[in-house]
């Protein structure tokens, strides 16, 4: 996530790390903890914290493939512009069938509009 999902990306890293946290996904499906301790079992806890992490990095990787436009501090160098036409909008995220679905809902303008950064 940090080298290929960063402030400064390009669809082909995205898409390389979301094909990477896919398949991180199918592996975690069939971790087994071994640590069958039933008090503070640190082994299962971060077990399920890292299923948790894996499906947090797909919403974002997820997010930032269909993001086609560079905005605040994130830089898609391939899409070097902002595209306030088609991206003042908010994205929604849902888990449903063990995927990523996406959807949007409307940015309520009010006494400061978003501006281009401009330095």
């Amino acid at each position: 996530m940090q080298e290929k999902v960063g402030v400064f990306r390009t669809g082909s890293e995205l898409s390389e790390a979301q094909a990477t946290v896919e398949r991180l996904r199918e592996k975690y499906k069939s971790v087994v903890v071994t640590d069958k301790g039933r008090t503070f079992n640190q082994s299962l806890i971060h077990t399920i914290e890292t299923g948790y992490l894996l499906d947090l990095a797909l919403t974002m990787v997820t997010g930032a493939v269909e993001r086609t436009e560079s905005r605040g501090a994130h830089s898609r160098l391939d899409y070097t512009e902002r595209d306030d036409e088609n991206w003042i909008k908010h994205t929604l995220a849902y888990l449903e069938d063990d995927q990523i679905r996406l959807d949007y809902s409307e940015v309520t303008m009010t006494k400061y509009e978003p501006q281009v950064r401009s330095y």
